[in-house]
Order: C-alpha cells, then structure tokens, then sequence
C-alpha cells in the first residue's frame, strides 16, 4: 500500500535509503551519507515541516505488513511534478516495487493537472557513467531532458541528468 508518510516513518524511511545504495556505490553519483538528509534520523526529524511534508516536499512511503520497502519525495511545480528523491530498500528491489511508486506518482501528477514527471539522476564525471537507475527511466519511458551542473555535483564528481515524462 502506498501512503502519505508520517513523522512516524522516519526511522523506516531512513532505514530504507540506507539499505538502497552505499556510499561506496555513491562515490562520483551523489553525496555522501553525512550530507544525505534522508539517511539520518535526526537530519530527516529536522526537515519534516507537517503531516508528509519534509525538506519541502510531500513524502510517500510503499508499506507492506508494516514495514516500509520504499519512499518517495516530491515537489509540485506549475506544469510537472518533480521526483526528488525515490529509494527501494536493498532487498526488495527488482521486485516491481519501484515502478508501482512511480506509477503512483504519475497518477497524482495526472490527477493535479501536471503535464509532466520531471527527475534527475547522475552521472560520473570520472568514468562518464550514469547512475544505475538510468536504463529503469528509459524503460519507464522517460527521455533525457538535458545535463546540468549543479554545487554539489561539482562537489561531489557528477553532473545531473534530467528526465521528463508527458503524462497528459
């Protein structure tokens, strides 16, 4: 079932985002663990403003017999609903739980009148590759948007790819 998540949820969703990559497997694609606010109890509880809101976007979390295997943050904008931040705890991934989030956030960007799912994911400025979820957004039919740099991709060794989806 997926659900707005609560404050509840933070030691879940945390737990979640830890299991979901490493910060070895991070290096060159993201920050690491300590700038990572969904990777800590404390840095998350910080950013949570009210019901599912934190660090300025609506949170959803994949709950199954009480356990949360997946969450997802997003931001509303004028013309699309922008995926920021989507992780499937380590074990369960592969399992079709990812795509049912993304289903499910299409759907809500259907049903606010958006016209596009907008995401971003990395790409190694050392080796040139981009990270492991790129070929699943292909699959999920999104397009490559254009590259960008952002402060902590230059930070950090990546530049961002964008992604857009036209749902309606």
């Amino acid at each position: 079932m997926i659900r707005p998540a609560t404050r509840d949820d933070i030691p879940k969703i945390v737990s979640c985002n830890l299991t979901a990559k490493t910060d070895s497997e991070l290096v060159g694609y993201g920050p690491p663990f300590d700038r990572r606010i969904f990777a800590n109890e404390d840095r998350l509880r910080s950013n949570w403003q009210s019901e599912n809101h934190a660090e300025g976007g609506l949170v959803y979390v994949f709950e199954e017999d009480g356990l949360v295997l997946a969450y997802a943050q997003i931001r509303v904008d004028p013309d699309a609903v922008e995926l920021d931040n989507i992780d499937v705890a380590g074990k369960y991934q592969r399992m079709g739980i990812g795509k049912g989030m993304v289903n499910f956030i299409e759907s809500l960007a259907k049903n606010l009148g958006k016209k596009y799912v907008t995401l971003g994911t990395s790409r190694s400025a050392r080796t040139g590759k981009p990270w492991k979820s790129y070929d699943f957004w292909i699959r999920l039919g999104y397009v490559v948007d254009g590259e960008m740099q952002t402060d902590v991709g230059k930070e950090n060794g990546f530049t961002e790819i964008r992604f857009r989806k036209r749902i309606s």
